[in-house]
């Protein structure tokens, strides 16, 4: 192999090399972004499911009652 080969495989390395690290990056910025997300939907769900137990307490109790489809 001659200078002039090695310094072009060299080049084609860098090139692979600085498009794996984008690729990364991009990869890991958008994970943090889905963190983001599942942390605001569980505090979400965590207050939907306090007004659902808020509801069901306000709600008359009906264990006794046969459902009107039967």
């Amino acid at each position: 192999m001659n200078t002039s080969q090695i310094d072009q495989r060299i080049d084609e390395l860098e090139f692979k090399l600085q498009f794996q690290e984008d690729t990364i990056d991009s990869l890991n910025q958008t994970l943090i972004d889905q963190q983001k997300d599942m942390l605001l939907i569980k505090e979400k769900l965590v207050i939907l499911g306090k007004q659902l137990e808020s509801y069901r307490q306000q709600q008359p109790s009906n264990e006794g009652e046969r459902p009107p489809h039967y």
